[in-house]
């Protein structure tokens, strides 16, 4: 594009961005819209009532130059030249404690050594890639497209099985919300209603509605049969006949610690199990890895994140007047949170819409893919200093050079498969001091509900 900046070459090219230091590169002129403010005028037929104001059509005006002359010439438009909050803010809410983690640098998300190769493919799409995640954490991922950004971060989250010697690990509490590339995906299927209403359909009865829609995809290979012998204990299948009787879980009630642990010293977790075709007799709580073996991933997932939303509901209710609250933070008034439809909606009003909503359960770590697309540059200042403010974990996923070096102190360089880590790689680790953790929390319905904590008594170990 800078080839018609050549005036040899006369090609016009009109281009809509927020991005300041491209449209610096390829501009000769700029062309700024912005509305009228609004003007008084007395209508003859309504006199008596007094003045009434409209507003104005768009003003166009243009400027001769690169982004860099216009704003010397309208100081007014610096926004274009540097990300602040000046004219916005976003308010995100505060993550709030996790069992077991006293300080901002203890380490939710890990993975090591994960090399994962899509179904069908010959190359891998990563190469042994190994990464962390804290409380502490500001990550920008770079990389050209194809390098396999997203595909780490979907691994990273649980939504990409890793098998072999792969690790991924997270905190059984963690919140962690994701915002995929394509954020539109979360409402698309929602333009009828408004905004308010989605929220209150997202998250009625305790848990994400849209997470249930990303889990992964059960771990592929052969999965291991187990069956109920004559004493009611569960063992591994070794033969035929032992197959013909083998179980299959129908729910999942509950989850607590195990009494051994891992390895690496992180915590161990069993889980009460209804089987298939039994009586709540059979009930049994089984560990973590059995069920893995047995290729249950899904429901082993939705208990985590049902353990893990109960606690981030804290006491705030799932009423139309929080929701509206919490949406007026990231920038939609009343007015657009509960009286218009998602349709109608602007595309950076929309990811607004999506911004709130993953942040409704105050997560511990917000994942971002893309969050700049539709932003104009007032909403990217804000969005930038309430990341920097945000007491969790941020991992940005963005082309966009000068929001990820104003967000984040760390990158992640991806380059097919492979990665590389630069910038602030330690950093000084932070107490979390003063806090408690909620033991209730308030339903949509005004209904408060006591968080079960992970004490229990020798019988119930044995059920």
């Amino acid at each position: 594009l800078s080839l018609s900046r050549d005036s040899s070459r006369p090609v016009t090219t009109v281009v809509v961005s927020h991005d300041t230091s491209f449209l610096d590169k390829v501009c000769t002129h700029v062309i700024n819209v912005k509305q009228r403010k609004p003007e008084p005028r007395i209508d003859a037929k309504f006199c008596v009532a007094g003045v009434r104001w409209k507003y104005s059509e768009w003003a166009l005006k243009t400027y001769k130059g690169n982004i860099t002359d216009f704003v010397r010439r309208c100081p007014e438009a610096k926004s274009y030249l540097s990300l602040t909050n000046d004219k916005q803010r976003f308010v995100l809410p505060e993550p709030g404690m996790l069992e077991g983690v006293k300080s901002k640098g203890k380490k939710l998300l890990k993975m090591h050594n994960v090399t994962y190769t899509y179904p069908g493919n010959q190359t891998p799409t990563l190469f042994n890639v190994s990464i962390e995640v804290s409380l502490l954490s500001r990550v920008a991922v770079i990389g050209p497209n194809g390098a396999g950004k997203s595909t780490m971060i979907k691994a990273l989250v649980g939504e990409l099985p890793v098998a072999g010697k792969s690790i991924v690990w997270k905190h059984p509490n963690v919140r962690i919300s994701y915002v995929a590339q394509h954020a539109f995906h979360h409402v698309e299927q929602h333009l009828d209603i408004t905004p308010t209403q989605y929220l209150l359909w997202r998250f009625a009865g305790g848990e994400d509605r849209e997470a249930l829609n990303y889990r992964s995809e059960e771990v592929s290979g052969e999965k291991k049969k187990y069956w109920l012998n004559e004493a009611g204990v569960l063992c591994k299948c070794t033969n035929a006949k032992e197959e013909a009787k083998a179980v299959n879980p129908e729910l999942i009630l509950g989850r607590k610690k195990s009494k051994s642990k891992a390895n690496s010293g992180d915590e161990k977790y069993e889980y009460s199990v209804k089987w298939h075709g039994f009586s709540s007799e059979s009930n049994m709580w089984v560990p973590r890895e059995i069920l893995l073996e047995m290729g249950h991933l899904r429901l082993i997932q939705r208990e985590d994140e049902r353990q893990a939303a109960a606690h981030g509901l804290v006491s705030r209710p799932l009423t139309q007047p929080q929701v509206e609250e919490h949406l007026a933070g990231f920038g939609l008034d009343s007015n657009l949170a509960s009286h218009t439809r998602l349709g109608i909606l602007s595309g950076g009003q929309k990811v607004k819409v999506v911004l709130g909503a993953a942040m409704w359960l105050s997560p511990h770590i917000l994942i971002l893919d893309e969050p700049t697309n539709y932003l104009d540059r007032d909403s990217l200042g804000a969005l930038a200093a309430g990341l920097k403010e945000f007491g969790g974990g941020v991992i940005v996923i963005s082309h966009n050079r000068e929001f990820c070096y104003a967000v984040c102190d760390e990158r992640w360089l991806m380059d097919a498969g492979r990665l590389t880590r630069e910038g602030q790689l330690s950093k000084a680790d932070v107490a979390l001091e003063g806090k408690t953790i909620a033991d209730e929390y308030t339903d949509e319905f005004g209904n408060v509900h006591k968080i079960k904590k992970q004490n229990h008594t020798e019988k119930e170990r044995l059920m």
